[in-house]
């Protein structure tokens, strides 16, 4: 049987929603510049997850820095206590989000055609689960087909964490797709796994490798659906 994984954040919702909100109400910034600081954003926050993750910063230090140094590239000096600030504003508006709706439709495809699906996802345990309820997605998903890093004590891209849930679940690498829309983090973790991978490149960003090597490529906000009907249904 053929499993489907998906990553969360920027894959299942438009994680730039809760970041524009954020930004807008504890910040000064020109709308034409909000796609491009949240880019700086999401590269620097990558970067530093995983220092917070083995030990090297706090994870406050990690939610500071990364809001700090993206605001840098525009010329943006921004106090510590300024950068907390926004941090609780990001948590509160990432209460609100919701699934996007092409993922839904995904989602209840898999549901009807009896497909294994799970969750991988990068971050702390409560914060993800988290997102995990406000998205409802054990309405599709079984809580024992959702994987956080934090909980498991893995992150990606680390080949050991799909090893993980190939043990948990009885599946084979060759019989696994992963959806996301992290190059280095979803991509490249998947590939070095022997996972199929979707790239869902919906903000233009560049692989960290020579050649990139994603089974599939979505872009411009197509709909995941049609390509799983094409994997799961031929």
């Amino acid at each position: 049987m053929q499993a489907l994984f998906f990553d969360v954040d920027d894959t299942l919702y438009d994680q730039f929603v809760p970041f524009k909100r954020a930004i807008e109400e504890q910040l000064d910034f020109r709308e034409a510049e909000l796609e491009e600081l949240y880019l700086e954003f999401r590269k620097v926050s990558d970067a530093y997850f995983h220092l917070s993750e083995s030990g090297e910063i706090s994870m406050e230090d990690m939610r500071v820095l990364r809001i700090q140094r993206a605001c840098q590239q525009f010329k943006h000096e921004l106090s510590r206590e300024k950068a907390l600030a926004f941090q609780t504003d990001y948590v509160r508006f990432q209460g609100e989000i919701e699934l996007r709706e092409e993922m839904k439709e995904a989602l209840q495809f898999c549901q009807q055609e009896n497909i294994l699906i799970g969750v991988i996802t990068n971050g702390p345990t409560a914060h993800q689960w988290r997102k995990v309820h406000q998205l409802a997605l054990t309405e599709w998903i079984s809580e024992e087909h959702i994987f956080i890093s934090a909980q498991v004590g893995i992150a990606k891209p680390d080949v050991r964490l799909f090893r993980h849930v190939e043990q948990k679940l009885g599946i084979e690498p060759k019989q696994a797709i992963y959806v996301g829309d992290s190059y280095t983090n979803d991509i490249v973790g998947a590939k070095d796994a022997g996972w199929q991978a979707i790239w869902l490149n919906y903000r233009n960003h560049l692989a960290t490798e020579a050649i990139s090597r994603q089974d599939y490529l979505l872009e411009g906000n197509q709909p995941v659906t049609p390509l799983l009907k094409k994997l799961f249904l031929n």
